[in-house]
């Protein structure tokens, strides 16, 4: 803890293996060696330390570690509902969920895939496996491409993702509601996950003729906002707006980006509904409606120019050319763009899609059984050897859902099947 302090990570990786070998059931001393492993900040290791953070997170389940409300977490009852609500997991949830994050920064997408995966094992609780397969489906959404002609397989499996996250979900609640009202299906009891759900709906609006389809996924989002982050709230409402739009309904659109922006500022997404705002009140004003100011038309396109939006047509159309907040936001856009050509000359590619990596460049399902490379089997022994031989011994006793119908390893199997 010395040299951790002191920011001396290598040397305090090597204390930490010394107690390792005397004590490999040590979980602090499994916990500081991965964050001075992390702190050294090797960005081709990241996918190294969030399987090694998983470890960790092993064998916090097996010792039942205390949560921050002093409950002891049995590990018998994991997989049955006591311990699945979100943030209830106890010190093993909050290892598990600082692996996720690190996991999220792995450079090489079909790494990052692949630690995923082997993460959403180790989960153990509903609610937990629901958010990891939601990162997955996340996961392929953003390196994947989103059109639907060359993108559809990469968007199935992303939906498949999502739906599993929908699964555990209605599992939990299945588990630990007490009654469902007469006549009240899954939809009306919230047994979904929030943030599947929505971007099952930007999926679903990303297709022709599935506008409707998409807003009964935004408006079963939305009904669980609590779930959904700031960001994720606004998008929702801005998506709805558009939907709504689309279909000739502007009054309904306008109040889905009035109530967007009633929320605080994420960027982006306030920008969109600013300027579909401003598109909204255009159109009214156009169709004759004498209540629009053309002053509330141009700070809406204003307000979206220097919240980070590209200048769009409309706005050009509105402001001007030379209105200053245009320039800016050429001015912006233009160096934007050159920095992008020169990381590209430079090669700076992620290994992502666009590099030739992803899904799209293997045949095999990210929910298929895992085939290792010679590279991935070393990383996995790399992450393992962390614990310095003593805890592979309890990956064979670890209750990750291998073992009993209560655990969550048999809702996965399931899940998977369906």
């Amino acid at each position: 803890d010395a040299y951790l302090d002191k920011q001396n990570y290598k040397l305090s990786s090597k204390q930490f293996l010394k107690v390792l070998k005397k004590a490999p059931h040590h979980l602090p001393a499994h916990i500081g060696y991965v964050m001075a492993l992390e702190r050294i900040g090797r960005t081709k290791q990241l996918c190294t330390v969030a399987l090694a953070y998983g470890n960790a997170t092993k064998i916090a389940i097996q010792l039942g570690v205390k949560g921050d409300d002093g409950v002891e977490v049995d590990v018998n009852k994991v997989g049955d509902g006591e311990y699945s609500e979100r943030n209830k997991g106890g010190m093993a949830e909050a290892i598990l969920r600082r692996a996720l994050t690190v996991a999220k920064s792995c450079s090489k997408y079909e790494e990052k895939m692949m630690t995923l995966v082997r993460l959403s094992e180790i989960a153990h609780t509903y609610v937990l496996a629901a958010d990891v397969y939601y990162l997955i489906g996340l996961e392929i959404v953003q390196h994947g491409t989103t059109t639907v002609v060359d993108g559809e397989g990469e968007m199935e499996e992303a939906m498949q993702a999502f739906e599993v996250a929908n699964a555990f979900i209605r599992h939990f609640m299945l588990e630990t509601a007490t009654t469902t009202a007469e006549g009240e299906d899954d939809d009306d009891a919230l047994f979904y996950h929030a943030g599947s759900m929505l971007e099952l709906g930007k999926i679903a609006l990303s297709r022709e003729d599935n506008v409707k389809e998409g807003i009964e996924y935004v408006e079963k989002a939305l009904r669980k906002s609590d779930e959904l982050e700031e960001d994720g709230k606004v998008e929702a409402l801005v998506l709805l707006g558009q939907a709504k739009q689309s279909m000739g309904d502007l009054d309904g659109s306008i109040q889905n980006y009035k109530l967007a922006l009633d929320l605080p500022s994420v960027g982006k997404s306030t920008a969109k509904a600013h300027h579909q705002l401003g598109i909204a009140l255009l159109t009214k004003k156009k169709g004759g409606d004498n209540n629009v100011k053309e002053q509330d038309i141009e700070n809406h396109f204003e307000q979206a120019l220097e919240l980070g939006m590209d200048p769009t047509p409309e706005a050009i159309a509105v402001l001007s050319e030379h209105n200053i907040h245009v320039m800016r936001s050429v001015n912006r856009a233009q160096w934007d763009a050159y920095n992008k050509a020169m990381e590209s000359e430079k090669g700076g590619g992620s290994g992502g899609i666009m590099s030739g990596g992803g899904l799209g460049s293997s045949s095999q399902s990210v929910f298929a059984p895992q085939k290792e490379t010679v590279e991935q089997e070393q990383q996995a022994e790399d992450a393992l050897s962390l614990l310095e031989q003593g805890a592979v011994a309890y990956d064979g006793n670890v209750p990750t859902g291998g073992e009993g119908d209560s655990s969550l390893g048999a809702v996965h199997r399931r899940s998977s099947a369906t």
